[in-house]
């Protein structure tokens, strides 16, 4: 029995025009995704110019989500990817697009196999920063992946639509491929999955609201004990726990088990 990949989420962090928006749309519609997310859009929510640009992504900018913050926009996300037209100097898993299009479909696949991960807030999501900025280190450190692509490095920048395009093409034909050659090319990609990602079998990921939350209790219990020392260093401190517990992939009943050694510790203190 074949098991369908989910399509991934597409999160847009801050987008800043609506034309871009609705092109974006147009560009998941013509790759078969469907479910859009946009992060604090600058112009508000719905934005009219979005919608002529959407052409047959109508439906797709008609159902999109608003929300407040990327961890709300990413609650039932348990591997997200974000895509950056720069390296950044941050300890997060790097990949090019078709690795991270593999490396998606092996993690859907997986979830699907495990009657527990099945059960779970287990999505894939690609995530997009601004136009005019890209994604700040704040939002990459939540994502499990960074997604660069081997571009001009003389002018590697994309339009929103067309990062969305590419990183959407290398998901479909990733799937497309597994549908076609089977058992081989599922194999490949599982292999590159686990090589990014531990795998621990029935156990279901925590989501990306799981985690971030997780982080702000940890941050507020050390800060609290007096652990940040140097206040003008304390954000890259907390930016690089982060990076540092992204890259562990903690499972949810591991989040639950790190909730619980704070209570036990901050409780002694108390």
């Amino acid at each position: 029995m074949t098991i369908l990949p989910t399509a991934p989420i597409v999160i847009l962090a801050r987008p800043q025009m609506g034309e871009n928006i609705g092109s974006a749309a147009r560009a998941m519609m013509n790759c078969g995704l469907s479910d859009l997310r946009l992060v604090a859009p600058r112009d508000g929510w719905p934005n009219p110019a979005a919608l002529p640009m959407a052409a047959g992504g109508s439906e797709i900018i008609e159902k999109a989500r608003v929300y407040d913050n990327l961890a709300d926009a990413a609650f039932d996300v348990s591997l997200m990817v974000a895509a950056s037209a720069r390296r950044r100097d941050l300890p997060i898993k790097s990949a090019d697009p078709r690795a991270a299009a593999m490396m998606m479909l092996a993690h859907d696949r997986q979830s699907m196999a495990s009657p527990a991960n099945a059960a779970s807030s287990s999505r894939v999501a690609m995530l997009f920063g601004p136009e005019a900025s890209g994604l700040d280190n704040d939002e990459v450190v939540l994502a499990d992946i960074l997604v660069t692509a081997p571009l001009n490095p003389s002018y590697p920048s994309l339009n929103l639509a067309q990062a969305v395009l590419l990183m959407a093409w290398e998901w479909r034909m990733a799937a497309y491929l597994a549908s076609q050659q089977g058992d081989a090319v599922a194999s490949d990609q599982s292999n590159l999955y686990n090589l990014a990602k531990p795998v621990i079998p029935d156990a279901p990921p925590a989501s990306i609201k799981e985690r971030d939350f997780f982080f702000q209790r940890l941050e507020s219990a050390l800060d609290d004990g007096g652990f940040f020392t140097t206040p003008d260093m304390s954000h890259v401190v907390k930016r690089n726990l982060r990076a540092f517990f992204m890259r562990a992939a903690p499972s949810a009943q591991e989040i639950s088990t790190l909730h619980g050694v704070i209570q036990a510790l901050t409780l002694k203190r108390d």
